[in-house]
């Protein structure tokens, strides 16, 4: 146990170690590059400042009560949006298993929202919605399809072996549903669920961006362009992919956790 548990820390501690290394590489990649372009025009240096003054313009933005709440906003917009989208993906994922007809329905329509751009979707759907509840939207339709193809497909699907089993005990419908095939699911449809997050911070920052909510971080992404200040579209970009790594790697480590008390793991 003593062995297992520093066997786990050593890899901990070598997955950091790798992580601050390549983050280290890719700094000095950006600085470089932006002294070679300032050399040749310093006008450059404006598209493409240093790392050390995006650092400066976020440490002076960071804890200004605007941007704070422009965190909160766009993180409960993104969550909000997730979480119906993936209930919403899961229920109809049931249904459309359930019943043929549904399906046949429902099916293109998803299919379709899959398909479409994402940009495209939040041109047509700011015809009709509010620019504060427009990112909510956005994030589920997105999300949506995701889920419910990855339920529908994973009940579809379910091992034959199991099936057998469930005439052999003579189990309903419902009872091989609740009790054979949703857990079937269980570990793919946390890596959709997974991948869904990461999907539904782009959407809802790209929705943001175009419909500009009164206070958001897309909206201040586009005031940064408006501006010109482009160390502060740097600064803001930078944390939204860093709230995005540290969401999903969380909810990686709670999926990881669940599933090793039930047989699986969570790809990284």
């Amino acid at each position: 146990m003593i062995y297992t548990t520093t066997q786990t820390k050593q890899t901990f501690f070598k997955k950091i170690i790798k992580v601050i290394l390549i983050a280290t590489f890719w700094i000095l990649v950006w600085e470089a590059a932006s002294r070679l372009v300032s050399r040749n025009n310093e006008l450059l240096l404006l598209i493409l400042p240093s790392p050390f003054t995006v650092l400066k313009t976020w440490i002076k933005i960071a804890f200004t009560p605007n941007f704070i709440i422009s965190e909160l906003l766009t993180l409960s917009r993104i969550f909000i949006g997730f979480i119906i989208g993936s209930f919403l993906g899961f229920v109809i994922g049931i249904i459309t298993h359930i019943s043929a007809i549904v399906y046949s329905l429902l099916s293109p329509i998803l299919k379709i929202i899959r398909a479409i751009p994402v940009v495209a979707i939040i041109i047509l759907m700011y015809l009709f919605f509010e620019s504060s509840t427009l990112p909510v939207l956005i994030v589920c339709l997105m999300v949506l399809p995701l889920i419910w193809q990855t339920v529908h497909d994973g009940l579809k699907n379910t091992d034959k072996t199991l099936l057998e089993m469930s005439r052999v005990f003579d189990l309903s419908n419902r009872k091989t549903l609740v009790s054979i095939k949703l857990p079937s699911i269980t570990a793919n449809l946390i890596t959709s669920c997974v991948n869904a997050l990461g999907l539904a911070w782009k959407s809802g920052v790209a929705a943001e961006v175009i419909c500009l909510p009164n206070i958001s971080l897309g909206t201040m992404l586009w005031q940064g362009k408006g501006s010109v200040n482009f160390d502060e579209v740097y600064a803001v970009t930078l944390t939204v992919v860093v709230l995005s790594l540290i969401i999903e790697y969380f909810l990686k480590f709670l999926c990881n956790k669940y599933l090793a008390r039930n047989g699986g793991v969570l790809n990284d």
